[in-house]
Parts: structure tokens; sequence; C-alpha cells
């Protein structure tokens, strides 16, 4: 009789709280509808803090120049970045900061998981 109760006591404690409470609550907004993109211009950076748009080796110093005269041309353009998995964060932001204020919308870019 007291196995059981055990057993029971153990099955209980492990089934009520398998998923640990998140610190914030947070409550996402869902999209209002599908937006297709049309327009993409991507931005890559390797670990060497190579820089290159649309295929095009450019240096970190021209960059700012080339998306705005790109900007210009595509208004509103959504600007997908790759960056190499080994560059800081933070030169990686620099690129979406960058972008932000030439007025695209950056995107970051990630390599998509594959189930099975």
């Amino acid at each position: 009789m007291t196995d059981i109760i055990f057993l029971l006591l153990i099955f209980f404690v492990i089934t009520s709280k398998i998923v640990p409470e998140p610190i914030l609550k947070v409550l996402l907004p869902k999209g209002a509808k599908k937006e297709v993109v049309q327009q993409v211009v991507k931005i890559y950076v390797n670990s060497d803090l190579e820089y290159a748009i649309d295929g095009r080796i450019i240096t970190f110093d021209r960059l700012p120049e080339e998306m705005n005269k790109i900007l210009t041309q595509q208004p509103g353009a959504t600007v997908s970045i790759y960056g190499d998995k080994t560059v800081a964060y933070e030169k990686v932001m620099d690129l979406v900061y960058m972008v932000n204020e030439l007025g695209g919308r950056p995107v970051l870019a990630l390599k998509p998981v594959i189930k099975g």
C-alpha cells in the first residue's frame, strides 16, 4: 500500500511542474494579414567582417552610402541581414540600426530548423 502511495506522490510531483513559468508574462500580438515581401535587399557579413550587398563586396565605410542609394530607389524595402554566427552581436545590430535609420525594414535571416 505504501509503495502505491509513494508512486502516486512521485507521479504528481513530476507532472505538476514540467514547464517553468516565464519571468515576464508577455502577450504577443497576432499578425492581421499575411504580407508578401516583393522588394528584398540582402546584406551579408562574414566572420572576417567583410560586407556585401546583393552579392557585391563593399567596405563598411561605404555601406551607409550604398544602402541609401538602394533605399532611395526602393523606398520601404525589406533588408534581410545574413550574419555569420561567429560575428559579434554588436556588428549585426549596427547594420540593423543603420538600415532602420535609412528607412528600410531590417530583418535578421536565420537558418531554418528542419524537423524530422
